[in-house]
C-alpha cells in the first residue's frame, strides 16, 4: 500500500469521526509487517507514513530508540518497534523501511516498520485477547489481537508502545 492511499485514509477517518455513535463500534486499523508477523496502529492515531530516508543513531539512547528522522523538515524521535516488543532483529536489513509518525503525544514520534500490509476496519466484538503463549512484557504492549486477511493481527498499544 502507497504512503498517498495511507493517508487519504487517515483524512478519510478523521472526516468520519463524526459519525453517528452505532458506526463507532468499528475502528480502522494500519496494518503493518515487523518480519513476517503483522501488527495494528489505530488509524485515527497516525498522521503520516513515509519512507525512511535517513535514520541518525544516537549515541545512548535505550534500545527501543532507533533514532533521529527528518521528516519534511521536523525531526521525529523514532521508534524501534522490535526492540520494544523484544523480537529478533531482522536477518537482512528491510531495504526501504517505513516511518509511522503517530499524532497525539507531546513530542513528535514515529515508528519504524518493515512494510506496511492494509488498512483494517475491526469491530470491537472481534477484538481477542493475545495468545498466552506470548511473554508477559510483549502481551502488555498490546490491546488484543484481530484476525484479518493478513493473519492474526495484534492491535498495539500506543500508550505503552511509547515509553520507552
Amino acid at each position: 500500500m502507497d504512503p498517498e492511499a495511507i493517508l487519504a485514509a487517515i483524512e478519510h477517518q478523521r472526516d468520519s469521526e463524526t459519525e453517528p455513535q452505532a458506526e463507532q463500534e468499528r475502528a480502522s486499523y494500519l496494518g503493518f509487517y515487523l518480519g513476517d508477523e503483522v501488527y495494528g496502529l489505530p488509524l485515527d492515531q497516525l498522521r503520516e507514513v513515509a519512507h525512511v530516508n535517513h535514520l541518525r543513531r544516537v549515541p545512548g539512547a535505550p534500545a527501543g530508540v532507533a533514532g533521529l528522522v527528518n521528516l519534511r523538515g521536523e525531526i521525529l524521535c523514532a521508534l524501534d518497534v522490535r526492540a520494544i516488543l523484544g523480537l529478533p532483529a531482522p536477518t537482512a536489513p528491510t531495504e526501504a523501511p517505513f516511518i509511522v509518525a503517530l499524532r497525539g503525544f507531546a513530542d513528535p514520534l514515529g515508528l519504524i516498520v518493515d512494510e506496511i500490509a492494509d488498512i483494517y476496519l475491526v469491530a470491537s466484538s472481534d477484538i481477542e485477547a493475545t495468545p498466552a503463549t506470548w511473554p508477559a512484557e510483549r502481551a502488555a504492549c498490546f490491546i488484543g489481537t484481530a484476525r484479518v486477511p493478513a493473519g492474526l493481527m495484534g492491535l498495539l498499544d500506543l500508550a505503552r508502545v511509547t515509553q520507552v
